[in-house]
């Protein structure tokens, strides 16, 4: 195995023929983020259906008009008295259109026809059709059941526009999670077989999985070096229907409150990863494909001979010197301390290093807003999902009733019923764990829907019944 730095691109990319720019574009990015954040970002709904049209590589010929669609539905229709036509547009307008001229979504079929307008929701589309679809063959909505539907409803799908086949989605992200991939694939492909269930559930799912892959990107990127599996490393939730939550709960320390810290530090990760996947990399003679995670870079160091790791070393002592150079003007370095070495190896150990710099220097400068901006993008998505204020325990990660329900129906699938503890190690596979306060309240909340069903006292015999 080899791998070393490619210092001449790092000075490019990053700038360092004058001051430094952090988070150059680069073929492959992580996240779909930037340093400007907007704080009217990210209508999944939006999001979903170019998502859709993405994984089915469909895509609209015009922005889906109220007025031209209600007009286009009436040109077909003869009528015997002029006030019929204006009562008939009534009707449609009240059967399909919601009171700002949106889709009423009552087949999987419309999703398609969601207007995506805002280049934000079509770029994190794109970054989730990259990191959950991961190349999987297309996927289109099965419409041979609309000849069973009711005279309306042909009436609408012979109106609306017809979609035209789209090449397929270009990758401009990096999938970092294949394991969350193949999780997400398994999920909607299930989803997809329950036509109601889907359209109505579709943006739930999209929605979950993004907050899944962000989380655990983050979580992992913190570890470093630290670990050498693909482990799910599963964030503490809370459920709506508890009353009591406080601060020496564990889902309180080991929920937002841990998570928090990683998200807060993603930007100088995307950073340093981005300059250490300005190398060259083989095994065998043959080059690899970057960008390589954390784990990939710590597994071709400790494979690499005594000689290759020494030239490494020598290249990452390098580009510490010259990025401290580079930003001495303002940043306050002495205020760093100093960095323990944590690792066998002391290419790793200078990794670190440079990771603690890169971090240091975002918090001590006025870049601290670019930094700040950059993770604002996904803490403001949480804030509106799954991140509520619980008093003086601050803020908490909530999972309310609708995504218990939803989850659950996506983990018991076409079974029966599931154990409960089966139930519950599924959760933690898709990263949500409770503790044993939160998981009384999730069987409380079951058993006054009577979706419990025990076999004695003994907690492995309480199964959960699959429900509508």
């Amino acid at each position: 195995m080899s791998y070393h730095l490619n210092l001449e691109e790092v000075r490019k990319q990053f700038k360092f023929d004058s001051s430094i720019k952090h988070n150059p574009k680069v073929d492959l990015e992580f996240l779909p983020y930037t340093t400007k954040f907007k704080e009217t970002q990210y209508n999944f709904r939006e999001v979903t259906g170019e998502f859709m049209r993405l994984v089915g590589q469909k895509k609209l010929p015009e922005a889906v008009d109220a007025e031209k669609l209600l007009s286009t539905a009436l040109d077909s229709i003869h009528f015997n008295q002029a006030n019929q036509r204006g009562e008939f547009r009534q009707m449609m307008k009240t059967l399909f259109l919601d009171e700002n001229d949106q889709l009423y979504l009552f087949h999987p079929q419309t999703l398609y026809y969601i207007n995506t307008i805002e280049n934000e929701n079509k770029r994190l589309a794109l970054f989730l059709y990259n990191v959950l679809w991961n190349r999987q063959k297309p996927w289109s909505v099965d419409t041979s059941d609309q000849t069973d539907a009711d005279l309306m409803s042909k009436l609408l799908f012979r109106s609306l526009p017809a979609l035209m086949d789209a090449k397929e989605g270009s990758k401009n992200y990096a999938v970092m999670l294949p394991e969350i991939s193949d999780l997400f694939i398994q999920d909607f492909q299930w989803l997809t077989t329950k036509n109601e269930l889907f359209t109505q559930q579709v943006e739930k799912i999209i929605s979950y999985y993004y907050f899944f892959y962000v989380t655990q990107f983050a979580i992992r990127n913190e570890a470093l070096f630290n670990s050498n599996d693909n482990a799910i490393r599963p964030v503490y939730f809370t459920f709506e229907e508890e009353e009591r939550l406080s601060k020496t709960r564990v889902s309180y320390e080991y929920g937002w409150r841990s998570l928090e810290k990683s998200v807060g530090r993603i930007f100088s990760h995307v950073n340093l990863l981005k300059m250490l996947n300005f190398a060259d990399v083989s095994q065998e003679g043959q080059s690899l494909q970057v960008p390589l995670s954390y784990e990939q870079i710590a597994e071709q160091v400790r494979h690499m001979s005594l000689e290759e790791q020494q030239v490494l070393e020598q290249q990452l002592d390098q580009l510490i010197e010259e990025y401290q150079q580079k930003l001495s003007g303002d940043s306050r370095w002495a205020l760093m301390g100093t960095v323990a070495d944590r690792y066998e190896f002391p290419a790793l150990n200078k990794i670190h290093h440079l990771y603690r710099m890169i971090d240091h220097q975002f918090n001590q400068t006025s870049r601290s807003k670019p930094y700040n901006e950059y993770k604002q993008w996904f803490v403001h998505f949480c804030q509106k999902t799954f991140l509520k204020s619980r008093g003086r325990s601050g803020k908490m990660l909530i999972l309310d009733t609708d995504y218990l329900l939803f989850l659950t129906k996506l983990i018991i699938k076409d079974e029966d019923k599931v154990r409960l503890k089966r139930l519950v190690d599924e959760f933690e596979i898709r990263g949500i764990i409770f503790d044993r306060d939160t998981l009384t309240a999730i069987v409380d909340y079951f058993e006054k829907l009577n979706l419990l069903e025990k076999k004695s006292d003994s907690g492995d015999a309480i199964y959960v019944k699959a429900f509508l």
